[in-house]
């Protein structure tokens, strides 16, 4: 795999790359002038809405901004596969984030990524959050794609995001200390840090993983949702977010697992999420101001 200096992935224009470098060693509140006229997307809830989506987009992860490098795949080869689990069967792309060493999950600060027909196809190192910013645990699916986008708060770029739960996404991190810290660290502030060609893949991936009706999926347990005695269906992308360590997914010649009732008006409700991993809806309109 060949690296390259941290430089953005995109735009790859010269006098974008000229006046990013010319302000590397400059403080953090001045750095955020090198991207002053570079487009911002807000987050949108289909791919093909966002600036960055690429029907024609060659996949492929070839290189790798220092000083980033990929994790022993055979790491990976021996863990439960999801694809086997029965109860995935509407999604084509599967997702796993790790965030704690587990026999399993795996190695903490990974994550591994399973397609419909091929298998596990990568396999990559990434930071969560940290100690009081804990990237919520459970099953999610996609709700928006921004590929330009800024986050308010920490006045940084979150290039190639896509959204899962409120304000946290799978995003490229461009910074020299948390490209350092994937695999070694839980370094951000709730959102998964990807390199940033590798972020850019994943996000073409998910966009491009299909669209429809989808068994819905219980966050916590992992298990396909009843409505009405049928399994719910919703519509989403074909692409299944786990973030571990949660509930198991099923294995061939494991036990049988309950399927999740559907919530109802005569169920307890458990007691309220605090606030940073409360769900929101499905398809909220802009993350702007909630990373």
């Amino acid at each position: 795999m060949r690296t390259r200096p941290l430089v953005p992935a995109c735009p790859r224009t010269g006098a974008f790359l000229l006046l990013l470098l010319s302000n590397l060693a400059a403080p953090t509140d001045s750095r955020a002038e090198a991207w002053e006229g570079y487009g911002r997307s807000a987050p949108k809830p289909r791919y093909e809405q966002d600036e960055g989506a690429n029907p024609k987009y060659q996949f492929g992860v070839r290189e790798a901004f220092t000083p980033y490098q990929d994790p022993d795949r055979s790491e990976a080869e021996e863990l439960p596969d999801p694809l086997l689990d029965p109860n995935f069967g509407d999604y084509r792309l599967i997702v796993v984030i790790n965030k704690s060493d587990d026999e399993f999950w795996g190695r903490a600060q990974t994550l591994r990524v399973y397609k419909r027909g091929e298998g596990l196809i990568y396999y990559w190192l990434i930071s969560t959050g940290r100690a009081g910013f804990e990237t919520p645990s459970g099953y999610f699916i996609p709700q928006g794609f921004s590929s330009r986008h800024w986050s308010g708060p920490y006045d940084a770029p979150m290039l190639w995001a896509v959204f899962f739960n409120g304000g946290v996404s799978l995003h490229s991190s461009l910074d020299r200390e948390a490209l350092y810290n994937m695999g070694r660290a839980a370094d951000s502030h709730g959102c998964v840090h990807v390199e940033d060609h590798r972020a850019e893949e994943l996000y073409h991936l998910i966009g491009q993983s299909g669209y429809g009706l989808i068994e819905q999926i219980d966050r916590r347990s992992g298990h396909p949702i009843l409505s009405n005695k049928l399994r719910k269906k919703i519509n989403g992308y074909r692409t299944l977010i786990i973030v571990a360590p949660t509930g198991h997914y099923s294995q061939p010649g494991g036990t049988e697992q309950p399927i999740a009732p559907a919530e109802s008006a005569d169920t307890a409700s458990p007691p309220p999420e605090p606030a940073e991993s409360r769900e929101t809806p499905e398809s909220p309109a802009n993350y702007l101001d909630l990373f």
